[in-house]
């Protein structure tokens, strides 16, 4: 039997943005430029976000960290 792997808790963590949800404007506040970006260009209406707010947000952070590590793959093959 292989021992279980460990996986430690975060460290060093540093809370840098905070998003929130205006029900009341059916804004979006504290979104990151570039998710901005992607909320505009990504066909969700402004009635599906006031619908469903955590899960745009879920969606947008989810193609965000894929875009990320996409670009990272790309660099790793100069390593």
């Amino acid at each position: 039997p292989h021992p279980r792997t460990k996986i430690s808790s975060p460290y060093n963590l540093v809370h840098i943005t905070h998003v929130g949800f205006n029900s009341q404007t059916g804004e979006f506040t504290g979104l990151p430029r570039e998710w901005q970006i992607l909320l505009h260009e990504s066909g969700i209406t402004k009635r599906e976000q006031k619908e469903n707010p955590q899960a745009v947000l879920d969606v947008i952070g989810f193609f965000n960290e894929s875009r990320e590590e996409s670009h990272d793959f790309v660099w790793q093959k100069f390593g």
